[in-house]
């Protein structure tokens, strides 16, 4: 009789023990309701790369596997300045891009890649955190609706956050930047808005692929260049090539990268699986900017006693004559181009005086 006892107790065991297990076997052998190709604008293995592809390991977890993706690096399936293209035409589903990708059909769009005059964490407020209709929808800020028409309207995509970068580097020089002066004399390699911005400054700027910009670097083609943030950088040769590093205290300039959708992909999607993307998105972008930080901050270090490369804040004059010129060349400019002037209509209101104008010398000081 105990023994029979003793079989009843390790059965019944067995089928409580199942009733945990069988629902996450279930959940991990069941077949996906969508299997999508998604290519990034960035060379595999490169900072970016890391931190966009991660926005793919959210939706997975966060849809538990309901949604899988097939993963690509630049040029595996399209050159990476045309994933936006890509995406329009529906040679791939989805993408990991940047908006400085799109700025030839729509320059205002650029503003949300490393526009000067916004740190990380003001701009993820300006763009994510004010006028929330509904807790579930908490990035639907009118700038940001903004951005999603204009994607909308020029390259016929749907527009999700991806990865919030920390501040990219200010400036990687050959020789030191002790005043304004020192930085006209500079021939910088610069693109998108910072690269207007420094032209407008009185830089000598020229454009070039990122992949040539640490050869010139160091056969004297270029004196200077900005590229992205630090802890990337540093593995791909800038901090060997360019002995001076600068940040700059006064005004940051950090990268809102996206995910994007062909929308006949996107309206395939029950309401509540998207509701479940557009979160984890969300969380990626926050995830992103803390790893971005951390690994920054470990970067540093190495690229001083590495590479002997002296990494220093740009003096406080030239970062705020950086700052001016670019809210000088913003207005200019959206007096000839409407798309700018709404956006900066939002900036104007999320940075007044009685706004959080007066606060963002408090989150500057904290990063």
């Amino acid at each position: 009789m105990k023994g029979k006892k003793r079989v009843l107790v390790l059965a019944l065991a067995a089928v409580i023990s199942l009733s945990f297990v069988l629902p996450a076997l279930a959940w991990e052998q069941a077949k996906p309701e969508f299997v999508w190709k998604c290519q990034s604008s960035w060379p595999r293995g490169s900072g970016l790369h890391y931190l966009q592809i991660r926005t793919l390991d959210f939706i997975e977890a966060w849809t538990k596997g309901r949604i899988k993706f097939e993963r690509y690096s630049d040029g595996e399936i399209v050159p990476g300045y045309e994933v936006w293209k890509a995406v329009e035409k529906g040679i791939i589903p989805c993408g990991l891009t940047c908006t400085c990708y799109s700025m030839s059909r729509s320059w205002t769009t650029g503003m949300y890649c490393s526009a000067p005059g916004l740190g990380p964490v003001e701009k993820m407020g300006f763009y994510h955190g004010t006028d929330t209709v509904k807790q579930d929808k908490n990035y639907k800020t009118k700038v940001w609706k903004l951005l999603e028409d204009l994607d909308m309207k020029h390259f016929k995509v749907v527009t999700l956050p991806s990865a919030m970068q920390s501040t990219e580097t200010f400036l990687y020089a050959v020789k030191p930047v002790n005043s304004i002066d020192d930085l006209k004399k500079l021939k910088i390699r610069a693109v998108g808005v910072r690269g207007d911005v420094f032209k407008h400054a009185g830089a000598q700027v020229v454009g070039m692929p990122a992949g040539e910009v640490v050869s010139a670097l160091e056969r004297g083609v270029i004196d200077g260049a900005e590229f992205a943030n630090f802890f990337g950088d540093i593995p791909l040769g800038f901090a060997a090539a360019a002995k001076f590093i600068y940040f700059n205290p006064y005004s940051s300039s950090p990268c809102n990268l996206m995910m994007i959708f062909n929308p006949k992909v996107w309206e395939k999607v029950p309401d509540d699986l998207k509701k479940v993307v557009e979160e984890a998105c969300f969380e990626s972008m926050k995830w992103s900017l803390a790893e971005c930080l951390f690994l920054d901050f470990l970067a540093m270090k190495p690229a001083e006693k590495q590479f002997k490369a002296k990494i220093a804040l740009i003096p406080m004059d030239v970062g705020k004559y950086i700052h001016e010129k670019a809210l000088d060349f913003y207005n200019n400019k959206r007096k000839s181009d409407p798309e700018l002037d709404a956006y900066m209509k939002e900036y104007d209101a999320f940075f007044a005086a009685d706004n959080y104008g007066p606060y963002v010398k408090f989150i500057k000081s904290l990063l």
